[in-house]
């Protein structure tokens, strides 16, 4: 079996609390995964460990490994850190724009990659993929700040397609949007999930059903069950999954 992200017995632990716990887990390429769980269990622990955007929190400690196809991420000395969120972007739970114009948002990442050829042809590629070439093209030079949420949060998955990423984590993407935007983001995660690997932090347990193939429970920094998602909704394994996915708790 191919996969694009293998985590193995992970360890995470933020000064003396152990947010994760012997976490292993194996996601499949060009298809959404979906990580759900209650409020701390850890879940943006983990989606954030695909990235080491945790190495920037100070007093954190992590062990076990994590493979970006056949790379050690943390110990590759072919994978710096800065070639790696190249390959693995993210998108936030707020929409995060920079306060600069539409064109300039999206070719910011190139610019500081040192990509800066054909930055025209670029950036209508990113806006044409996240379905924002018909709205924005006559626009390319308005502050991305005006956009509507949606809109900005489009902006943002863009402005990581801009830089060819693999795989996008995406981190309560839609917290922050309607449910009309909501639908529409999800229409595009589905679309992108075509060429990208996509992992998706969500609360939204049927938006998880909806949108991922594959779906991990976590509860207090353990992972409980992972498997395909209509398995996890519909035939659970754990006791602790069938209470959560049934609205008992959490």
């Amino acid at each position: 079996m191919e996969y694009k992200l293998r985590a193995s017995r992970l360890n995470l632990h933020y000064g003396a609390f152990h947010a994760l716990k012997d976490v292993s887990i194996a996601v499949k390429p060009q298809m959404i995964t979906a990580i759900i769980g209650p409020s701390g269990c850890g879940k943006s622990t983990l989606l954030r460990c695909f990235n080491r955007m945790n190495d920037l929190t100070d007093g954190v400690h992590v062990s076990g490994e994590i493979r970006l196809d056949d790379q050690d991420i943390y110990h590759s000395p072919d994978l710096p850190v800065t070639s790696l969120r190249r390959r693995v972007g993210m998108v936030f739970q707020r929409p995060n724009p920079f306060p600069l114009s539409v064109f300039d948002n999206i070719a910011y990442g190139r610019r500081v990659h040192g990509l800066s050829d054909d930055l025209g042809e670029v950036v209508r590629s990113a806006l044409m993929a996240t379905r924002l070439w018909d709205d924005l093209k006559d626009r390319l030079d308005s502050p991305a700040l005006d956009l509507s949420a949606e809109q900005q949060q489009r902006l943002c998955i863009s402005r990581l397609v801009a830089i060819e990423p693999e795989v996008l984590l995406m981190d309560e993407p839609c917290s922050a949007l309607d449910p009309i935007a909501t639908q529409h983001i999800e229409e595009l995660m589905q679309l992108l999930a075509e060429r990208y690997t996509i992992v998706i932090v969500t609360h939204n347990m049927q938006q998880a059903a909806r949108v991922s193939k594959e779906t991990a429970f976590m509860l207090l920094g353990d992972l409980v069950e992972f498997g395909p998602t209509t398995d996890i909704f519909t035939k659970p394994r754990d006791r602790r999954t069938e209470e959560y996915v049934t609205g008992r708790y959490g």
